[in-house]
Parts: C-alpha cells; sequence; structure tokens
C-alpha cells in the first residue's frame, strides 16, 4: 500500500485498506472489556507493603481508544483508577507492589483467553506500566497494550465540562516530570480525539501511514510520536477546513507542509486548561517558550509531544518537501493540489513565503490556537496572544539579506547551514566554469610583452571553500616569471591589468550561459576586479584577479617554505599585507583542508559577522574582515575540540566568547613559518609584543587580520549569548570549549606574569561572592546539621585548591570537610556515612531555600549515599565555578595552634589505622591549606602557571616549543 503510488482520487479507498479489520476490533474489545471486569471483581490483596484497592473506572486511551488505529499493529491504554491513590504522588509509592499483582491477575486471567487471540508478554522496559500484547492467530494484527494505574485526577467527568484549575495546579505542584501524569488524562485525551469527523480521522489515518511509510521502525525511538502528528492533523483541519467532507489529498497537503515550518510551529488548546488560574498560566507561558516545534497535548500541559528540543523533526520535513510531485498530490487534471490556508503555512505563488498572521481570537475562547515564540529579550504579554509566526522555512539569504541567527534553536543549526548558508551547488558549477575559461585564456596568450604565466591559485572564500550562498569573494591569483622580485610587481603591474581587462572585455561574450560579467568601479589598485553574477539565482561572486610575484614556487604536500621566502619579504621593506597574495596557495590550503563540519561553523559565524554588518550599516566602525573571524573560529575548534563531530552551538558560543575577548587574544600559528629563522624570530617576537587582538595569517606573517574595531562585534556576541541558538535542552545556555584567548607557549617570558593576571587567576568579585557563600553555608551547616541527635559538628574546614589560593580561572576544585564527634579515630570514619551524608544534604537544600547567595547555588543530583557534592557558579560569567565535595571527617587534630605542630601520636595512629595512600587526607585538611596558602603571592601564580601548563599538555609531550625561547 505505497502512498506515494496511489493517485490523489484513490486516497479514500486506500483509507479503508488502512483501518483495522472489525473481527479483531471487536474481540480485542471483548477480551479489554473482561480483563476490566476481572480487575474490578478482584481486588488488591492485603499486604503491609502495599495498601487494598479498588478499581474506581477504566478508562481506554492510545490509538484504539481514540479510534486511530492503523491496521497490522496499533496501541491501547487501559488506564486503571484506583481508590487507593490520594494524589499524584501516591502513584510512585504503590504503583510497583500494585503493578505486580495486576501481572499475577493477568497471568491468571489469560488461562482462559478469548477466542482468536494470544497474549504475549514483551520485555517491560516501562516502570510505571505493564506491557502486554493481543495478537490475532494468524498474526497480520495485534494490539501492544499498557496497563497503567493511575490517580483518579478528574473524578466523574461532565459533557463539555472543563476539568476545575486546581486539578492543573495540584499537578504542577506535584513535581512531575513532563508528561509523567499524562494517564491521569486519558479520557480527555481520548474524547478531545474520538469525538472527531470520521473523515478527519480517516485523514489522520492517513498521515500515520505516510509516518510508518518513510520512518522505519529502528529510527522511530528518535521521532517525534504518531501522536503529536495527530493533533497536528486536528489544528490544519480546525485552522483550514472544518468540513465534514474534503479532499484527502488536500488536507494531507497541509499537514506535510507544517511538518516543514515545524521550526515554528506552537500549537496548544484552551479547552481544558487555560490562562486563568495564575499557576497554570505562568507555565504555560514557560512551556510557549520551549524550543519549536511545541504541541501541547490538550489534555496535560505537561506534555509537550512536539518536544522540539529532542525529537527529529528534519528527518520528517526533509520527506515531506521531497514528495510533492507523486501522484498523491496531483490533480486529475495536473498540476498538485492546494494545502488549505493555514496560518503559518505558504501558499503557492506568493514570492515570499512569510507565515501569516492566524486568525485574531481571544485567547480565553479559542479552542485551538498556534502561539509564537516570543523573540529573545523582548517583553511579554500578561496573557501570550495569537502573532505572527517565525518562517520555518527560512528562505534564503539574497545578496544583502540576512536571516535573524537568534531564532534558530541551537538543534537545528546543523539544518539551517546546509538549507540556507552553503552556497548554491548551481552557482558553484557555473562559477567554476567561467574560472576555469578565464584561467584557460590567461594561459593561451601572454599578458604583457615576454611574460608567461607560472601558475594560478585560487583564493578567497570561494577558494577557502568557506562561501556563503548569496555573495562571496573569490580572488584569482596569476604567478608570472616577469617578476623577479617582490618590488617587481609595483612596476609593471598597472599595464598588466589594463591588458587583462582589454582581453577580458574584448572576448567575453556568454561564454556560460546564465552568468554574467560586471565591472565595478575599481578601489584596489593591486587588483582588477570585476563580478560574475547570475539574476535567475540570486547569486554573485566577487572577484579580484591579482598579477603576483612566485614567492613560494612549487611546493611538495606537507612542506614548509624555505625561511629566506619570508626573510626575504621582510627586507622588502612591504606594508603589513602588502604581498600577502603571493601567499595564496599558503592561505587556501591552511583552511580547505579541514573537516566539513569545521567549514560549516566558520560559515555560522560568517553568517552571524554578515548579519551583525548589515543591521548597522551606514553608522559602524570599520570592523576586522571575515577572514579574521575565520581562523579564530579554527583556533577555537584546534583548542577546544579538534573532532570532525561536534556541537553546533557549542563551537558558536565558543567563538563568540573570544570575540568578547578580542583585547586579549593573541592567535599565530607555525606551519608555515617559525622561530628558527633570526631574522622571522625577532619579527614574531615584534609582533606578539603589539597591543591585541592579534591574529596573525598562517601564510604571511606581516599580516595582521585582526585589525579594525572588534567593539561592535564583542557587543553583538554578547547579546546574542541568551538566545536559542545557544540554549541547551533543558532551557540553560550550552557550555563553551575550554579555549583560552592567547597560549602559554605563544607568550614572551616577559609577558608572563601579565599572562597569568589576565588568564589564569579567577576572577576577583566571584572570589569574594564564593568565600561569603561558603561562610554562610559553614554557618548554617554548625548550626543545623544534627540538632536533634548526640552528634555535634565541630568545625567545618575549607580545602582544595580555592581554599589554598591557588585555583585557576574557570571551573575549580575545593573540599568541605565537617568534622563530626561521632568520630573518635581514623577508622570510624566510614561509620554510618550514608545517615551522615543524608542529614548534611538535606541542611545543604535547605540552606539553599532559607538564603540568600550572590551565587548559583546548585546540589548534585546524583544520590549516592556516600557522596556529596555541590557547585557555586557565577550568575554573569558562564565559565567561572567551583564543585564543592562534602566530607564528614574525624577531626584528628583537634583545635590548632598557629605555628605548633600536631602531637607524633596523631601520626602514629594514622600509620596503624590507613590501608590506601591518602585514605585520611581530609583529616588533615587545615594543614594542607595553610602549608600554602601562607606562600608569597608570586609563588602562588607560579604555582598556577605550573598547574596550567600540566592541564595543558598532553601526557609525554614538552609544554612549550624550544623555538619560542621564552629566555628572550
Amino acid at each position: 500500500m505505497d502512498l506515494y503510488r496511489t493517485s490523489a482520487t484513490e486516497l479514500d479507498r486506500l483509507v479503508i485498506s488502512l483501518q483495522p479489520p472489525t473481527e479483531f476490533v471487536e474481540t480485542a474489545r471483548r477480551a479489554l472489556g473482561a480483563l476490566g471486569a476481572a480487575l474490578r471483581e478482584r481486588r488488591g490483596l492485603r499486604d503491609a507493603a502495599a495498601p487494598t484497592w479498588r478499581v474506581l473506572k477504566i478508562a481506554k486511551g492510545g490509538s484504539s481508544g481514540r479510534g486511530t488505529a492503523l491496521r497490522g499493529g496499533c496501541d491501547s491504554e487501559l488506564v486503571i483508577f484506583l481508590d487507593c491513590f490520594k494524589s499524584y504522588k501516591d502513584q510512585r509509592l504503590h504503583r510497583p507492589k500494585i503493578l505486580k499483582e495486576m501481572q499475577a491477575l493477568l497471568k491468571s486471567w489469560c488461562q482462559h483467553p478469548v477466542p482468536g487471540l494470544s497474549l504475549q508478554f514483551p520485555q517491560q522496559d516501562t516502570p510505571e506500566v505493564l506491557q502486554f500484547q493481543l495478537a490475532s492467530t494468524d498474526l497480520e494484527n495485534w494490539m501492544d497494550i499498557s496497563l497503567v494505574p493511575a490517580f483518579d485526577a478528574l473524578g466523574q467527568l461532565r459533557s463539555n465540562v472543563k476539568p476545575k484549575p486546581q486539578v492543573y495546579s495540584a499537578l504542577l505542584d506535584s513535581g512531575c516530570h513532563a508528561g509523567e501524569h499524562a494517564a491521569c488524562f486519558a479520557e480527555l485525551r481520548r474524547n478531545f480525539v474520538n469525538t472527531r469527523s470520521a473523515k478527519l480521522k480517516n485523514l489522520i489515518l492517513l498521515v500515520k501511514h505516510w509516518y510508518r511509510q518513510v520512518c522505519p521502525e529502528e529510527t522511530r525511538r528518535e521521532m517525534p510520536p504518531d501522536y503529536a502528528l495527530e493533533l497536528l492533523t486536528i489544528y490544519a483541519w480546525e485552522q483550514g477546513c472544518k468540513k465534514d467532507a474534503f479532499s484527502l489529498a488536500q488536507g494531507l497537503r497541509t499537514v506535510l507542509g507544517l511538518i516543514q515550518q515545524y521550526q515554528s510551529l506552537c500549537v496548544f488548546w484552551t479547552i481544558n486548561y487555560d490562562f486563568e488560574d495564575p499557576a497554570v498560566k505562568r507555565f504555560l507561558q514557560r512551556q510557549l517558550e520551549r524550543p519549536r516545534p511545541v504541541i501541547l497535548d490538550p489534555a496535560d500541559p505537561t506534555w509537550d509531544v512536539g518536544n522540539g528540543a529532542a525529537c527529529n523533526w528534519n528527518l520528517l520535513a526533509q520527506e515531506a518537501e521531497s514528495c510533492y510531485d507523486r501522484p498523491c498530490f496531483l490533480q486529475a487534471a495536473g498540476g498538485a493540489v492546494e494545502p488549505w490556508k493555514v496560518p503559518g503555512l505558504p501558499q503557492s505563488g506568493l514570492d515570499d513565503h512569510v507565515l501569516q498572521d492566524p486568525v485574531q481570537k481571544n485567547l480565553k475562547d479559542s479552542c485551538s490556537l498556534d502561539a509564537v515564540q516570543p523573540r529573545p529579550g523582548s517583553r511579554q504579554p500578561s496573557c501570550p496572544a495569537p502573532a505572527p509566526l517565525e518562517a520555518a522555512s527560512i528562505p534564503p539569504c539574497p545578496p544583502g539579506m540576512v536571516s535573524d541567527l537568534s531564532q534558530i534553536s541551537a538543534k537545528e543549526l546543523d539544518r539551517f547551514i546546509q538549507d540556507h548558508l552553503k552556497p548554491n551547488p548551481q552557482f558553484q558549477k557555473l562559477v567554476s566554469k567561467a574560472i576555469d575559461v578565464i584561467l584557460g585564456r590567461l594561459l593561451q596568450k601572454c599578458v604583457h610583452k615576454a611574460s608567461r604565466v607560472s601558475k594560478v591559485s585560487q583564493g578567497g572564500s570561494f577558494g577557502r571553500g568557506t562561501d556563503l550562498r548569496g555573495g562571496c569573494d573569490a580572488e584569482l591569483v596569476i604567478f608570472l616569471n616577469c617578476f623577479k622580485t617582490y618590488t617587481d610587481q609595483g612596476t609593471y603591474r598597472s599595464e598588466i591589468l589594463d591588458d587583462m581587462r582589454a582581453q577580458l572585455e574584448s572576448w567575453w561574450q556568454d561564454p556560460v550561459p546564465g552568468l554574467s560579467l560586471k565591472f565595478p568601479n575599481q578601489t584596489v589598485p593591486e587588483a582588477l576586479q570585476f563580478q560574475l553574477v547570475s539574476t535567475a539565482l540570486e547569486s554573485w561572486m566577487h572577484v579580484s584577479l591579482l598579477p603576483v610575484f612566485d614567492a613560494v614556487g612549487q611546493l611538495s604536500s606537507g612542506a614548509k617554505p624555505e625561511p629566506q621566502v619570508y626573510s626575504t619579504l621582510l627586507d622588502s621593506g612591504c606594508q603589513e599585507g602588502e604581498h600577502a597574495a603571493c601567499f595564496a596557495e599558503l592561505r587556501r590550503n591552511f583552511v580547505n583542508t579541514r573537516p566539513v563540519k569545521l567549514k560549516n561553523l566558520i560559515l555560522l559565524v560568517k553568517h552571524w559577522y554578515h548579519q551583525v554588518a548589515a543591521q548597522n550599516k551606514g553608522e559602524r566602525p570599520s570592523l576586522p574582515p571575515a577572514y579574521a573571524l575565520e581562523l579564530l573560529t579554527i583556533f577555537a575548534w584546534e583548542r577546544g575540540c579538534g573532532e570532525d563531530r561536534f556541537s553546533m552551538a557549542q563551537g558558536l558560543r565558543t567563538v563568540l566568547g573570544l570575540v568578547q575577548k578580542h583585547q586579549q587574544l593573541c592567535v599565530f600559528w607555525t606551519v608555515n613559518y617559525s622561530f628558527e629563522d633570526p631574522a622571522l624570530r625577532t619579527h614574531l617576537l615584534g609582533q606578539l609584543r603589539k597591543p591585541r587582538p592579534l591574529v596573525l595569517d598562517p601564510a604571511d606573517p606581516t599580516w595582521n587580520v585582526g585589525q579594525g574595531c572588534w567593539k561592535l562585534l564583542a557587543q553583538e556576541a554578547a547579546a546574542l549569548e541568551m538566545q536559542a541558538c545557544l540554549m541547551g535542552t533543558k532551557g540553560t545556555p550550552v557550555q563553551p570549549w575550554d579555549v583560552m584567548p592567547a597560549l602559554l607557549y605563544q607568550t614572551p617570558a616577559g609577558d608572563l606574569d601579565k599572562f597569568i593576571s589576565e588568564f589564569l587567576q579567577p576572577d576577583r568579585q566571584f572570589l569574594t561572592q564564593v568565600n561569603k557563600a561558603v561562610d554562610t553555608i559553614c554557618a548554617f551547616l554548625r548550626e543545623k546539621c544534627f540538632q536533634n541527635s548526640p552528634i555535634k559538628v565541630l568545625k567545618v574546614v575549607k580545602g582544595g585548591s580555592s581554599a589554598k589560593g591557588t585555583a585557576l580561572r574557570g571551573r575549580s576544585d575545593a573540599d568541605l570537610v565537617v568534622f563530626l564527634s561521632c568520630f573518635s579515630q581514623f577508622t570510624e570514619q566510614g561509620n554510618r556515612r550514608a545517615d551522615i551524608i543524608s542529614e548534611i544534604r538535606a541542611q545543604l537544600e535547605a540552606c539553599q531555600q532559607e538564603k540568600q547567595f550572590e551565587v548559583k547555588f546548585e546540589i548534585s543530583k546524583w544520590e549516592n549515599p556516600r557522596v556529596l557534592s555541590f557547585s557555586l557558579a557565577s550568575q554573569t560569567m558562564l565559565d567561572q565555578s567551583v564543585d564543592f565535595d562534602v566530607l564528614p571527617a574525624f577531626d584528628a587534630l583537634g583545635q590548632l595552634v598557629s605555628r605548633s605542630r600536631p602531637s607524633p601520636q596523631v601520626y602514629v595512629d594514622l600509620i596503624h589505622s590507613f590501608h590506601n595512600a591518602g585514605e585520611y587526607s581530609s583529616c588533615f585538611t587545615e594543614l594542607q591549606r595553610d602549608f600554602i596558602v601562607s606562600r608569597p603571592t608570586k609563588l602562588k601564580s607560579l604555582i598556577r602557571l605550573v598547574k596550567h601548563c600540566a592541564t595543558r599538555c598532553p601526557r609525554g609531550k614538552a609544554p612549550c616549543p624550544p623555538s619560542m625561547g621564552w629566555n628572550s
């Protein structure tokens, strides 16, 4: 039953074949009815471990209950509402025991099976339910059933009456996970779908059949649930049709169109819950800010079945986009069927696929509304109102236009790059052909007297493989043998460029159809500038044709140029970067050999750069060149990642973080030049002493590509940090790679103190905030811990690098050692550890709730009974935090007197007690701390430098290349 091969007029007939056989449906219904009766008759066993229970009512859900089951396999949910559950939380306490009883009952019941059905128990992979399967004897149809004991949150429902708001406010107060108690609302969910017209349910079957056809079963765990497509189909029908008679082809086309727009979908209904209750209102507003698509279950507001943060809608969207030429979408008279006019869905014939305003309705009275994710940073209305959706299928950026990166969710960045930033392959093909024609012509004919072209090279973003869709730049570098030195270029260049332009104008007669050649105003005297333009493809390329001296000669792969190449360059007395074109091949190879994913990150960074430039056009100072951002991106990847696969959002955040630290940037490579040649060494050390930012071109050491005004870029980078593109699935910012704006081995010896101060020492304000927080926590633990117990807290001591004054900037470690009276010797330290940790955890949580902190105070959720940790993180600096381990300990030292030694007996007892090295080191935290904290500040700075070397240097490798020469 291939949907794609079925004509549009035959879809109604196809749907009939998709419906499950009536005989199987009736047989399964009777079987489940008999099971329900058995459950009602049999109450829970009298057992002290679990309460007795009585069935209040049974609700049938799943696709079978909703009337949207497909032939073959379908799902059903049998929700058993029990009187022993008085709250949502009761379910967690008693459900395992009750399920065990029900499983025994079910096995007993299946001893007398319904004729025509077999019962099987699959592996139980969901702890909250009992799973079994009813299958027809021919095995052609089956039903996967989940039996769910549940709390009767709704009570007796009356037709068309909303649940009381308290039902949902109590749900939110229960602290449940998303959709954790969805089964409690099975009746509402069933009624929402099952009351729909037969034709609409047929459309739902058709959409689900398409879903099954394009998504193999093994991939569906990563896909949105088919229930999300049921809701999306209802939404499409409500917004675009509302008639009982309609074209299935038109409805299917509409739903697939919405799937393509998934990046903007925000669908919810207020038929069961709304914005009147303050708690529900606040929760719904947070839900509507989740990553798109958002499709809220109309019965349970905590369940976002669209789950844009986790589900892979991308593949569905790609499949939906590729199938419109199939027979199922073609009218008998020819041409594709039109989708319904649904808010947010483009219509054919429109130039701009911009999502339209939804029908303006009062939110309280609406039963089916789409909402929009607000622009981050904008003020929220007191009650969300319908607004235009952001375009999910963002149009390609035509020249001069940019798409707003801030509105793209982090998980959609890869697709955004692929669909909207990568250059048009057809345009690239045309341009490559045109360049071949141009270069071929120049190779065939001398361009100046006895000159001969020795070789040609393609540079610019086109040559490096970092060109963006729409407009890009290219360099065509022509190496001529008439240039014997760098200075020769100035002598003949003007005449040569005039000859080249004359040749191009004389023989360019549309050699590449669809591509035109234009000469703009010539603003660079060293080059002939022209444009290759394709109006049809909305793309252009700015080309600079550069005749240059062949300074490098023929290079073998992976070989460095001879040092004389660069010493001669320095001797020429050139201006900074004046002869950069002579090194175009090295520059191209440095970038073009990088992994595809890294070049995609470069495209994303450049798109952001061009977006900033376009938004500030006419009022901005001269920005650094886009090539500087390319190099900065490569630097970030090399130092922080180095893998072919990585998170695009993490890479973007890292680069933007470096942009904000532009005043400290010192970036260069020694892949083509190094410190071995004395002249180069002198020049490079001079470059390294220049004001920051310093971003040296890896091909030409005279060119600091970091020159320009970075302030605007830094401001825009900071503004982007809390936008959707840099937020993780849990609504928290993605963490950047651990990259410093300058490297230790690239720092001259005279600048090491500055390096320590700028990059290694933690922020003073943050340290002050941490110390204040630790004092508050220590005082609270001393006062509150073990209040109703003979155990007393003797003292609380802070240890670790943070206490010793040797912590590094970023994430550092610390210990909080709690000395307790219940330990009278070393070996008792492990006794009752679980109980002690539990009490300290409880008091830490109380402290977290009762006290105010200037830092983020988070307690580890990993409830290991023998381990407790928490972190203190800066509210403003994402990379500044201290991780604390809480360690209960024996007070071996007692009250220490300054500069006095512990009693020798302490160490005698230690030697007799220990089995493993350092086993009781926490008992000596004060001595360890005092031994280091009393040292001079300069020594602690040296300790930081050594620790930094140790953390950055791979084992077995020298941290500082000898060629750098720190003795300079």
